[in-house]
């Protein structure tokens, strides 16, 4: 719920100027915000990001010729690969292929002696048009048509962060640059408005301005004056001293001449202060809700990428093609792809997806279901289904417990919305059948090595069964990888090598690609090289590696230099269905740089893929094969020390990542790491969450491989150093999962001190699910294990969280007995910060029960015990909770000041989430005093914010501005 108060979880600069005119639609290339380029038909897709990166480096020099060595610096910093500079003319290649629409190209990239040109059309790309609006502002003969200038050049940018998306070298310089000369295009603006008598309607801007950037001075100077202006002199002074505090004590600076001249020429009553004479006022327009609506509707796009240089299965895409024009007004259609390992069946749904996604304008759901991976379980029915409701916009308090309510509500959301749903590698009939939406219009296409006989028989699924590649259609893939001028040179030797590979696409992609390598070598000899390899193969236990497949591979695997061979066998153990940089090298026991080659070693034979910069990804039948070769060629103490040093690394880097979010979670004594492995390093929070956004697939199936093998204090630990981004990304369901499998492995291995935190950590997860029966068990049972521990600052938590959940049932008197308690417990373990959130969460509690002198009492011990901590995240929980308590007493000014306070520790922090909580307050405050405007404006970046996230809360913020609208 909005406003609940934590911050003592123990597991666990929006901008307000929103009146601006927000009409960047005209852009089809856009900068000022997440990078698009936008067609006809929707925002351009690029097959890898770094196109992204690109096209955006390209649209920061549009129409300038940028040296080649220009972009590989740009892109890649002073860690360019050797190939750098034939990626950047690949990447080109492709991106003049995306920049074409259906009525032509959206722009131009020329090739140039010197470099390349991106040529866009004048007034298509948003920074250009931003920096026309500014220059004619500035030519403006009246602040009146400066301020309309400048508005509209601000409607452009789309929140506050520019190039976002962008991972590239060249960002970080380049959003300072952005974020500078769109604060002095602010500042300009504020200066139009004051000269055209709009100070009255430009405060609430101008106070958030100085609170989102405290260094600022101009910010405060133009504050001081609006303020005077209006008459509030006191106010205008009190934004004097406060900006001089923080920029003292937070910042060891000193106010500039200027203030100081202000803050003495409003002393002094100087009139040459005062507005204009000619008071012309700007009307400010009001902001459109067409972003809430959009997101009110969530239209999915899953579909991985387009499998490049796909040929042939003209028959089977023909099938399909009928299947999906028939699902139009009929029962929902469900096609199954079956075949055996290798065959292409992802490859041929996803190229079918792709282009029939038009089809389906609702969207189109993905999933991996993980049915045939070596290495881990198939998914269960229950996590694929969050994972669609997560992404159609359902807020996990409502998703019930059970599949089969949970199948219901998907249903519920996806009826009467013609969509696509692919299933991607099914293990059985009973893993499926939860996945399938009723209604009428949509079309379901499940890939599996199982017939999936039930399917067809109860649910009319219609087969569409994939063989071999025909002769001819094995020869033209090959043409496509090859060429075709290779291929018809010797298509005996071209069908030879088909014949090898058992025309199966996995393999014959393989040896194109070896072969691509060597374009000189005849077609024939790689043909001699295949078939002798087959005839010494030793045979290996898996029975879906016929000689032919195994000679495919082994062919690749054998030219491998022997490190790189040895990473390719121990990624066979990997559980997750993707693997990064350190996780690599911790299976390996080697350093990250000395690993970086290996791995790019092994993409150039096709064994593995870097589907993702950093991110590298295997087919499961070679995921099996090279797991077979690690069990033929490893010793078993190796094997086992190279999983131990894998579940190290995610232990370790899950652990350094959560204190990075939450610096005052509950410290945990880790399990030590393995010789040999690598430690993820995160610059800061907002790097943090971002790998945990990535990973936290990879980290389940970890922790599910450390239940399986029963490495008792690696699972729970693991656990908790996910719940930490679980809590606060809204995942609540795979809170509650993970933690399940935790305890499970903790009450096998009698661990009493894993079964508490467990226990403490699903109290909260069912608590935010709103779960209170179970959460109360759970808390209770955590509550007499720290207890038999000894362990008072366990105790003291789970009584914080004993709070929550009291308060969550309305019961307040019971959740402050429980906050007292934990306050008690903290002051005799001498633990400080514990102090400080249950004095917060007390003066929360008694300003809920009206007795607002002991709450604004408690809420400033609060205050002053963070504040000597330094814990700035406590500070500013207990300042929203000061605010809470003055918002209650009817004091609306105090209230405001507190939350703006907070506001400004938690944009340093770069904690959006709490930001949200403090900004919706600050919105109910302004409501509650009468300003529905200012009310309007905190609630709208609330709910930008809450929507970035993909959070929950979004709802209940929505609801707020739907009131408002509605009155």
């Amino acid at each position: 719920m909005v406003g609940a108060k934590s911050g003592w979880d123990g597991s666990s600069g929006p901008d307000t100027i929103a009146p601006m005119i927000a009409d960047g639609d005209g852009c089809n290339f856009r900068v000022l915000g997440p990078v698009e380029v936008v067609a006809a038909g929707g925002p351009v897709r690029f097959a890898r990001r770094q196109q992204l990166d690109l096209v955006a480096f390209l649209m920061l020099r549009a129409d300038r010729v940028v040296a080649t060595g220009e972009i590989v610096e740009a892109m890649w910093g002073g860690a360019a690969p050797r190939t750098a500079g034939v990626q950047v003319q690949n990447m080109v290649s492709a991106l003049r292929a995306a920049l074409h629409d259906a009525d032509g190209p959206l722009a131009t990239v020329d090739r140039q002696a010197a470099g390349y040109a991106l040529r866009i059309t004048a007034g298509r790309l948003d920074l250009a048009v931003f920096e026309q609006l500014v220059g004619r502002a500035r030519a403006a003969a009246a602040p009146a048509d400066a301020a309309v200038l400048l508005r509209e050049a601000l409607g452009l940018w789309r929140g506050t962060v520019p190039l976002a998306g962008v991972r590239a070298a060249f960002a970080t310089a380049a959003r300072a640059y952005l974020g500078e000369q769109r604060d002095t295009v602010l500042e300009q603006l504020f200066d139009a408005e004051l000269g055209c008598g709009n100070h009255a309607g430009i405060v609430p801007a101008l106070t958030d301005a100085v609170a989102a950037n405290p260094v600022r001075q101009r910010f405060v100077a133009q504050l001081m004056i609006a303020l005077h202006r209006c008459g509030r002199v006191t106010d205008a002074l009190g934004a004097f001293r406060n900006a001089r505090r923080v920029l003292s004590g937070e910042y060891g600076l000193d106010v500039g001449r200027e203030l100081r001249d202000l803050e003495r020429r409003i002393l002094l009553g100087d009139n040459t202060l005062d507005a204009p004479a000619e008071r012309q006022r700007v009307v400010v327009p009001t902001p459109s809700d067409q972003d809430a609506r959009r997101a009110a509707v969530l239209v999915p796009a899953q579909l991985p990428l387009d499998v490049r240089g796909f040929a042939g299965r003209a028959a089977e895409l023909a099938r399909l093609d009928e299947l999906a024009a028939g699902a139009g007004s009929a029962a929902t259609a469900v096609a199954v792809v079956v075949g055996t390992a290798g065959v292409g069946k992802t490859a041929l749904a996803v190229h079918w997806a792709q282009r029939a996604a038009a089809a389906f304008p609702d969207g189109q759901l993905y999933v991996n279901l993980r049915g045939f991976h070596p290495g881990a379980r198939p998914m269960e029915p229950g996590e694929a289904l969050r994972g669609f409701l997560d992404a159609l916009g359902a807020a996990p308090e409502r998703v019930p417990a059970g599949l089969d309510a949970q199948a219901a509500l998907y249903r519920s959301m996806v009826a009467g919305r013609r969509m696509l749903v692919l299933l991607d590698n099914a293990a059985d009939a009973e893993q499926v059948r939860p996945l399938l939406p009723g209604g009428r219009g949509g079309m379901v296409l499940v890939t599996s090595r199982d017939q999936l006989i039930g399917l067809v028989a109860r649910e009319g699924a219609v087969p569409v069964t994939l063989g071999v590649l025909p002769a001819a259609e094995a020869r033209e893939l090959l043409s496509a990888r090859l060429g075709a001028q290779r291929v018809d040179a010797d298509p005996r030797a071209a069908d030879e090598i088909a014949a090898h590979c058992a025309r199966l696409p996995l393999a014959l992609a393989m040896v194109a690609a070896r072969a691509a390598v060597h374009p000189g070598f005849p077609l024939g000899s790689l043909s001699a090289e295949l078939s002798a390899v087959r005839g010494r193969l030793p045979g290996l236990d898996a029975d879906y590696f016929t000689s032919d497949v195994q000679a495919a591979f082994s062919w690749s695997y054998r030219r491998l230099s022997s490190p790189a061979a040895r990473l390719f066998r121990l990624l066979g153990l990997h559980p997750g269905q993707d693997v990064g940089m350190d996780a690599a090298a911790s299976l390996a026991g080697e350093p990250p740089v000395e690993v970086r080659p290996l791995l790019a070693e092994l993409v150039r034979a096709h064994l593995v893929t870097e589907h993702l910069p950093g991110r590298f990804a295997m087919h499961d039948l070679l995921r099996a094969y090279a797991a077979e070769l690690a069990r033929d060629t490893e010793c078993g103490p190796d094997l086992h020390a190279a999983r131990g040093r894998l579940l190290a690394h995610y232990l370790h880097s899950a652990y350094a990542a959560a204190l990075l979010i939450y610096p005052h979670r509950i410290r945990l004594e880790l399990v030590p790491a393995e010789p040999g492995t690598a430690v993820t390093a995160f610059a800061d929070a907002e790097q943090a969450s971002a790998w945990f956004a990535v990973e936290r697939p990879v980290l389940v199936a970890a922790l599910n491989t450390a239940a399986d093998e029963s490495l008792g204090a690696r699972a729970w630990q693991l656990a908790s150093a996910l719940s930490t981004f679980l809590d606060r990304s809204g995942h609540w369901h795979d809170w509650v999962a993970t933690q399940r499998m935790a305890l499970a492995v903790a009450e096998r291995c009698a661990d009493r001190v894993g079964r508490a935190h467990a226990h403490g950590s699903l109290g909260l997860a069912y608590n935010r699910l709103k779960r209170y029966d179970e959460a109360h068990a759970h808390l209770r049972r955590a509550d007499g294990l720290f207890g038999e521990l000894d362990d008072l600052v366990g105790q003291a938590y789970t009584h914080l969280r004993m709070s929550l959940v009291h308060e969550g049932q309305g019961d307040r008197l019971a959740a402050l007995a429980d906050a007292q308690q934990a306050l008690d417990r903290f002051k005799r373990a001498e633990h400080r910060i514990g102090q400080g959130q249950a004095l917060n969460s007390i003066g929360w509690l008694h300003a809920q029960l009206g007795q607002y002198a002991e709450a604004v009492e408690h809420c400033e011990q609060a205050v002053a015990v963070h504040r000597a901590l330094a814990d700035r995240e406590g500070l500013a929980n207990a300042l929203d909770s000061l605010g809470f308590a003055h918002h209650r007493r009817g004091d609306h000014r105090r209230a405001v000041v507190h939350y703006r306070q907070a506001l400004v520790v938690l944009r340093r922090l770069a904690d959006p989430y709490y930001e949200t909580i403090t900004l919706t307050h600050l919105g109910d405050t302004h409501h509650a005093a009468g300003d529905l405007r200012a009310a309007a404006e905190a609630w709208r970046l609330s709910l930008s914010k809450l929507d970035e996230l993909g959070h929950p809360d979004a709802r209940e913020v929505r609801e707020r501005l739907a009131r408002l609208d509605g009155a």
